[in-house]
């Protein structure tokens, strides 16, 4: 599934509790994308403060904001493009923010806070939350608009205790692992 969701170049949802691996998924999509050169910038959205969003999203032009940057500065979208932008928990960002995100994602254009040229961009956004997006749609807490525009692909981890079958290969791969580190022989 994470294969064939990776050769085509459209936004994807990653869910899973936390722990399964989300950006173990991520890497693959990355690596066996035509976008595999090019940048992948990861952001756990639950680090940015709420009034600092804006500008670390989009970026900023000299003087935008007491205490910017003299040059300015450029955001994720800047940073991310022709390549990936992975966005974790991102049912944590606020409902104006998730508005401002579709937009981006709608035009692939957008301006720094504070500038007056629109900036255009290439991203392929991919995206992760410990608890189902389309749950937080349901309870409002999640733009409906933005999850459709995010859903072309969903991969859903399941956590390990319903995955009994993978825990002889992960025993495997961590006695081989441990073997080749230490030059001894465990089993």
């Amino acid at each position: 599934e994470v294969m064939n969701v990776a050769k085509y170049d459209c936004n994807v949802i990653i869910q899973g509790e936390t722990g399964v691996g989300k950006e173990k998924v991520l890497s693959l999509i990355h690596q066996n994308s035509e976008r595999h050169g090019s940048p992948c910038i990861k952001i756990n959205c639950a680090t940015i403060a709420e009034n600092l969003a804006e500008s670390e999203f989009f970026g900023y032009e000299s003087g935008a904001f007491t205490g910017a940057s003299s040059g300015g500065k450029p955001g994720y979208f800047e940073l991310a493009d022709n390549g990936i932008l992975f966005l974790d928990e991102i049912g944590t960002l606020s409902m104006n923010m998730q508005s401002k995100l579709l937009r981006v994602l709608q035009e692939n254009q957008f301006y720094r806070v504070g500038g007056t040229r629109q900036i255009s961009v290439n991203v392929r956004v991919i995206v992760a939350n410990n608890v189902s997006l389309k749950e937080l749609v349901d309870q409002g807490s999640f733009r409906e608009d933005l999850y459709y525009r995010l859903s072309a692909g969903i991969i859903h981890i399941p956590p390990l205790r319903v995955r009994g079958n993978d825990l002889d290969l992960l025993i495997q791969l961590y006695i081989d692992k441990y073997n080749e580190e230490t030059n001894s022989m465990i089993i």
